[in-house]
């Protein structure tokens, strides 16, 4: 083969990788992409759009020092490079160099003045150099040259919320939302060879608050145990999310992406139901066609004072009784009195939607029951029956059990020195649980054979409790007490199943991993892998 063809064989195999980089990043596939642009990058070591790309992509996979690489081959190759420069830009504002970071910005702008995406990089350099009025000059120039580029528009939100300029930052930032949803309001998680099937998580609507969180820090902070699965099961199942409202809203040609599995993560019963929004919410999952995570049909039937009733029988079982109030048309001590008639003290009050214990508080007479009422309770409102349950123990004890269809898991036990035990192991819970190793220790225990060190009658207890919830997907709170009874808490589909915890007091590793392989077990069922 002639010298030349030899050359025009490279190019062509350089340019079909090249066009496979392209296609994988259309595809969110950023390391197929990688691959891609290297492959044609060994047969044209020198063409500028490749390393170009592949520097861009290095970036959005974090390997800084790697696209700086590429970067600077660029720049030696073709100084005024304007991509080649951004993305220096980009690299030194990631690693916290803000001030290279600008340098890089305004090389990119001297080869290209009307290049938009340096104007915005040098806006939010000089909005971390703390230099606002600057900062907002550019991201204005920015917007004139894209005008409607909603990460422009968020990052002019923040600039005006660093000047102090509030409403005008809440107003820019609500544009910045509006238009991100119409070019697309589904989320999606990068695309890897490794992965099996497709996931779409509907979640609950955002809180658009002054935090002036971007679209894509919104989805990831997807909550509960459908946020935790996003990223450790993200090597075998590529996942997407879309928040209720902006799916209800879809209309023309938008559509929902292609899925295998559907997780319904508006699983708050109480909510779902106030909000009026079950029959255009069953509707959408419906039209999905495909399995369904816990479906809103099955959700409504787990509200608090429902779930309590449905395991109330169950032999080995103590259900505190609960009961809902209105305060609507009544005085607070006809209130106190309607409760005295159903409930002794102590007593729990708590709101209907809140979780994490916000919104609970006990009462042990009537006193405190009215300071309970008098400080904010809604209309509507839970009553529960209080349950000592510390016996001769120093501390107050929670134990969950993560379900996952026909799959049980006890995960962690959490303990507090207060009635209200809290889960997070954070701040200054690490310290507490570092005071006190033998609770891990218990932990450890009970979680690898809670049969031994809970009873078998409490196990059988659970089991029965687990089939009687009506959903397939949720997390169970209960203590076992001095009598060998289950005290059942409360059972909801909102919560964290897995662990998050600080790692100097984490939870048991091996009931974490019995968990995930449930999970994989579950959804690889679903989706008809094996």
């Amino acid at each position: 083969m002639a010298a030349s063809e030899v050359v025009m064989e490279a190019f062509e195999r350089a340019k079909r990788f090249f066009i496979a980089g392209l296609q994988c990043l259309e595809r969110n596939n950023l390391l197929g992409a990688e691959s891609a642009f290297s492959s044609s990058l060994e047969l044209l070591p020198d063409r500028v759009s490749t390393l170009n790309n592949l520097a861009a992509v290095k970036i959005r996979l974090n390997k800084l020092d790697e696209a700086e690489t590429y970067a600077r081959r660029v720049v030696g190759l073709e100084e005024n490079s304007v991509e080649a420069w951004s993305n220096l830009g980009i690299i030194h504002f990631n690693q916290g160099q803000f001030a290279v970071a600008l340098q890089a910005y305004e090389k990119a702008l001297e080869a290209n003045f009307m290049f938009a995406r340096a104007w915005a990089g040098k806006a939010e350099a000089l909005l971390a150099l703390q230099r606002n009025e600057e900062a907002l000059d550019a991201c204005e120039q920015a917007v004139r040259l894209e005008p409607g580029a909603d990460d422009m528009l968020h990052t002019q939100s923040l600039i005006l919320k660093a000047l102090g300029r509030i409403d005008e930052a809440r107003k820019v930032y609500m544009n910045s939302m509006a238009r991100r949803v119409m070019r697309s309001p589904v989320y999606s998680a990068d695309r890897r060879a490794s992965q099996k099937a497709d996931v779409l998580i509907i979640s609950p609507d955002p809180v658009l608050d002054n935090d002036l969180k971007s679209f894509d820090a919104l989805h990831r902070e997807c909550p509960n145990y459908a946020g935790q699965l996003m990223w450790m099961l993200s090597d075998e199942f590529h996942f997407s999310t879309v928040f209720k409202a902006d799916a209800m809203n879809l209309s023309g040609s938008m559509r929902l992406p292609p899925a295998e599995l559907l997780i319904n993560n508006c699983a708050n019963a109480e909510l779902i139901l106030s909000e009026g929004s079950m029959p255009g919410l069953i509707e959408l999952v419906d039209s999905c066609g495909m399995p369904v995570v816990n479906h809103p049909n099955k959700v409504v039937q787990s509200g608090r004072d429902t779930t309590a009733r449905l395991v109330a029988d169950i032999p080995g079982v103590r259900v505190p009784r609960t009961m809902r109030f209105s305060a609507k048309g009544k005085s607070s001590d006809e209130l106190v009195r309607d409760i005295e008639s159903h409930f002794t003290y102590p007593l729990i009050t708590r709101t209907l939607m809140t979780q994490k214990g916000i919104g609970m508080n006990r009462a042990s007479s009537r006193a405190e029951l009215l300071e309970n009422l008098r400080e904010g309770l809604p209309e509507v409102f839970f009553v529960t029956e209080f349950v000592e349950t510390r016996g001769h123990n120093k501390f107050y004890r929670k134990i969950r059990t993560s379900v996952v269809a026909s799959e049980f898991v006890i995960v962690r036990v959490d303990f507090h020195d207060d009635w209200k035990v809290h889960g997070g192991r954070s701040g200054r819970r690490v310290a507490f649980y570092l005071e006190h190793p033998e609770l891990l220790e218990e932990e450890r225990r009970i979680c690898a054979d809670p049969e031994e060190w809970l009873g078998k009658s409490a196990l059988e207890a659970l089991r029965t409790i687990s089939k009687r919830i009506p959903l397939d997907v949720f997390g169970l709170d209960f203590e076992v007490d001095a009598d060998g009874k289950l005290v059942f808490f409360e059972s909801n589909a909102t919560m964290n199943l897995l662990t998050n915890s600080d790692q100097a007091v984490a939870n048991p590793r091996e009931a974490h991993d019995r968990l995930l392989d449930a999970f994989r077990r579950y959804f690889c069922t679903l989706t008809g892998w094996r």
